[in-house]
């Protein structure tokens, strides 16, 4: 859906829309900024401020099925990393790349050493995970990526993303789309891992 060898335009594209795509620079459309990267470990607590980790982030979702709280008091004194709703997160060491939004449940949250980055008004979130999940975006990550063992993806290079960026309704439109993808997807993920676990606990009532 990105316009391809120079074209101004996608091949595939939703009716009603004709104007021209533009590429635009992240810096000009977004705030960035790294999450904490400091040890945290005594900060670690069974209820407060939710930490998102690299390994959380999936396409267009949030696996929170082994979460990490911090104390309050700490997140609060790190307030200037928590996240937004409306934010798109991404991986900044391993999966490079992957991204998904913030809601309102998880408005708040603080990153530990993933990529945050805030859109403005001329942005929309949606369209930004979308557009950081495509093999577009994730084969120039790969390409910039450093890191002998994991990969990493270095701040200067994500600033230097160059976006193919129709109007605000059209990027509103796609992102809402994939959006929607995303959420049935994350539906189906969830009934499949409790059909996991009830097929694990069958078998063990099985074979005592």
């Amino acid at each position: 859906m990105f316009p391809k060898n120079g074209a101004k335009v996608p091949e595939l594209r939703f009716a009603g829309f004709a104007d021209d795509w533009e590429e635009r620079k992240l810096i000009d459309l977004a705030t960035t900024y790294i999450g904490l990267v400091t040890t945290m470990t005594e900060n670690y607590t069974n209820k407060g401020t939710l930490l998102i980790r690299n390994s959380d982030i999936k396409e267009g979702r949030f696996d929170l099925s082994n979460p990490i709280y911090l104390e309050e008091q700490f997140a609060e004194e790190n307030k200037t990393r928590r996240m937004r709703k409306g934010d798109v997160v991404t991986v900044h060491t391993g999966d490079i790349g992957t991204s998904a939004m913030i809601n309102s449940e998880l408005d708040g949250a603080i990153g530990f050493a993933t990529i945050t980055t805030r859109p403005t008004k001329e942005l929309d979130s949606n369209f930004l995970a979308w557009y950081f999940n495509s093999n577009y975006h994730k084969k120039y990550a790969k390409r910039m990526s450093t890191g002998d063992g994991r990969s990493n993806y270095n701040m200067k290079d994500f600033n230097k993303n160059v976006i193919p960026t129709p109007q605000i309704d059209e990027q509103q439109k796609i992102g809402a789309f994939f959006k929607q993808l995303d959420d049935t997807i994350a539906l189906h993920q969830r009934k499949l891992d409790l059909l996991k676990e009830q097929k694990k606990g069958f078998l063990q009532k099985m074979f005592v």
